[in-house]
């Protein structure tokens, strides 16, 4: 994965997720936060995923660069299941 826009993000290793906070602002210009693991990232976007059933993401959210605000590494120590 090319990592230009997070390489302040420091991934764990390839076998582990890199989970991540991102408050961004929505195409109805509300502030949106949401946590997930990131999976993609391209020219103008990235790509962050909530679940997977079998490793096969179910559930994804393509967000713009433009709009982002605010994202952090979420340690793996405080991901919990719930």
């Amino acid at each position: 994965m090319k990592r230009t826009f997070f390489k302040n993000i420091p991934r764990v290793s390839e076998d582990e997720n890199t989970v991540v906070e991102i408050l961004f602002r929505g195409s109805d210009k509300e502030t949106y936060r949401c946590a997930g693991v990131l999976m993609r990232e391209e020219k103008n976007t990235i790509r962050v995923a909530f679940n997977a059933i079998n490793d096969v993401v179910k559930d994804f959210l393509d967000i713009k660069k433009a709009d982002i605000l605010y994202v952090r590494t979420v340690d793996q120590t405080d991901v919990k299941q719930l």
